[in-house]
């Protein structure tokens, strides 16, 4: 299942490719080059070196869609933060930090 942000599966971010199921082994859901014994090493190595740089550019895709998916949110964010300073008149009410009491909630605080 892709990842919203990455827009690709974990597997994909790791090895590079899809995952094959075991039925895929079984029965041929995609067309592949027939590997023989002449052309092997050739295969496997232009298999390798192709899924290196495949991995590369979808580990580099992913960091990109996390980073514009975190500078999203944090435009976000900042949107619902109000800048204005508050202002307080005479007779509103206001939460008072009482810095007396050392240890908030141990003991009672009786104001004498």
């Amino acid at each position: 299942m892709r990842q919203d942000i990455t827009q690709a599966t974990p597997f994909e971010l790791v090895y590079g490719r899809t995952a094959t199921l075991p039925v895929e082994r079984e029965i041929s859901t995609y067309p592949t080059e027939p590997i023989t014994k002449a052309n092997f090493q050739e295969t496997l190595l232009r298999r390798t070196y192709n899924l290196m740089e495949t991995l590369k550019n979808r580990r580099q895709k992913a960091v990109d869609n996390i980073q514009k998916s975190q500078k999203k949110q944090k435009e976000r964010h900042d949107n619902q933060l109000s800048d204005k300073p508050v202002e307080f008149k005479i007779g509103d009410k206001v939460l008072l930090y009482c810095t007396k009491v050392k240890k908030q909630w141990s003991e009672k605080f009786d104001p004498k």
